[in-house]
């Protein structure tokens, strides 16, 4: 586990708001997967919405995809398939994927039916992810996930959204993951992304049947190079430092003026980002600049696999200094993350404002994005002018849409997905919502 922490700051004064310097703190978390490291076994149960809104393309899109996903699982990882409509249907029970010769025509066999008990569905995978521990050996650093795809809204079982995310939280605590898959227009995106967040897991968007196959194949991508396992980011701030603005939206808890991001699996093929503002007050810069001393430390912990098998719990203590001139200091990483921050949150805002049947207050919140990103001090800037500009170009496709009123929730989906890769380090996950030009 390696962490690379880049710093920035930018006087301010009124109007723009109250006197003083921002100091802006990017810190990028990575991990490797030992080298020498005997490969871990993993338990994965997916949990298929099989509801009548699934029949046609979306059903047979997403136990092709579940096969292709079951046919890169290795012979002693523990697998198992559930589909569920009103009633709960054990598709394959856990076992390991060496015994289940059956497997992929039972995923090819299910087929479509009721209404859509998504508890009864995600509790049976939970059950599952419990007996697999001992399938697994109970070896450190192993990983059990529960990965639901679905394209509907709990209306069966248990609906009320608190009590799922709850048992999410509850399952996370016993070392069971959950991720999510919404496909459509159709589903709940708040509650999914909340059980994901509140489980470990990751969310995703299918918007449409033929993209479910590459959404799989990059959450089985994460399972099967996991690094470290509970990362986390403790931020404490000096007195009288506040926090301005925080642009990543991992879930946080805070306590008086310490605040810790909970990051979950740390994965070798997808770095993770905690992007923080911090605002120190006009009257206060002499004291802290003189001290010398960090205005702010961050704690990046976890515990990570290590060669030989087992995990080991590290942490690595960064202070976030700077020199709180009145002249500004630009680092272009932390300005071109700071822009896609701001992208993601414009997005999330037009996408309310679309809920809300707002459509102008949506064009205007990507009109004044797309205005933002092309007077940007990087909008020539060779290392990401490039991106700038292809987001610029889709924002701009997008207020066209709100604009002529050519619109659906696929868009506010859409516009949900985007901002929540941006935010979370997985903007290269963007291809797989390729859309239709």
């Amino acid at each position: 586990m390696d962490a690379i922490l880049l710093v920035d700051h930018q006087p301010i004064t009124p109007p723009a708001g109250p006197a003083g310097v921002v100091v802006r703190a990017l810190v990028t978390i990575s991990g490797t997967v030992p080298a020498h490291r005997q490969r871990t076994p993993l338990a994965i149960s997916l949990v298929l919405d099989r509801s009548g809104s699934m029949d046609g393309d979306r059903l047979e899109a997403a136990k092709a995809a579940s096969i292709s996903a079951v046919e890169r699982l290795h012979r002693d990882d523990v697998v198992s398939v559930i589909a569920f409509d009103d009633q709960v249907h054990v598709v394959a029970p856990p076992a390991l994927r060496a015994r289940q010769l059956q497997l992929v025509q039972q995923l090819s066999d299910i087929d479509s039916g009721g209404s859509t008990n998504l508890s009864g569905g995600w509790l049976r995978g939970r059950q599952h992810m419990e007996q697999a521990l001992g399938m697994l050996g109970s070896l450190e650093g192993s990983s059990r996930r529960i990965v639901l795809l679905t394209d509907g809204h709990a209306n069966a079982g248990i609906t009320d959204p608190s009590t799922l995310v709850e048992l999410a939280r509850t399952a996370r605590a016993m070392g069971i993951t959950t991720t999510t898959i919404g496909v459509g227009e159709g589903y709940d995106d708040e509650l999914l992304r909340s059980m994901a967040d509140a489980g470990g897991g990751n969310s995703w968007y299918v918007e449409r049947p033929d993209q479910a196959q590459d959404v799989l194949a990059e959450e089985m991508g994460n399972l099967l190079s996991v690094s470290a396992q509970g990362l986390s980011v403790t931020l404490t701030l000096e007195d009288p430092v506040a926090m301005f603005a925080t642009h990543s939206s991992w879930p946080a808890t805070a306590v008086a003026n310490t605040i810790t991001f909970d990051l979950g699996d740390l994965y070798a093929s997808e770095p993770k980002p905690v992007l923080v503002e911090l605002f120190v007050p006009a009257d206060q810069l002499d004291a802290l600049a003189s001290g010398g001393a960090p205005i702010a430390t961050l704690v990046v912990s976890a515990d990570v696999l290590i060669e030989g098998g087992g995990v080991e719990h590290r942490a690595m203590t960064l202070g976030v200094a700077a020199s709180l001139e009145t002249q500004s200091t630009l680092v272009p990483a932390v300005e071109h993350a700071v822009l896609l921050a701001r992208a993601a949150r414009a997005r999330e805002e037009a996408a309310r404002r679309q809920r809300e049947g707002d459509a102008g207050g949506a064009e205007d919140e990507m009109r004044m994005m797309v205005d933002s990103l092309s007077s940007s001090a990087l909008a020539a800037h060779p290392d990401f002018a490039d991106e700038l500009q292809a987001q610029a170009q889709d924002l701009r496709g997008l207020a066209e849409r709100y604009e002529s009123r050519m619109f659906s929730e696929v868009e506010a989906k859409y516009q949900m997905q985007r901002s929540y890769n941006a935010r979370r380090g997985k903007k290269q996950n963007d291809h797989v919502l390729r859309r239709e030009p």
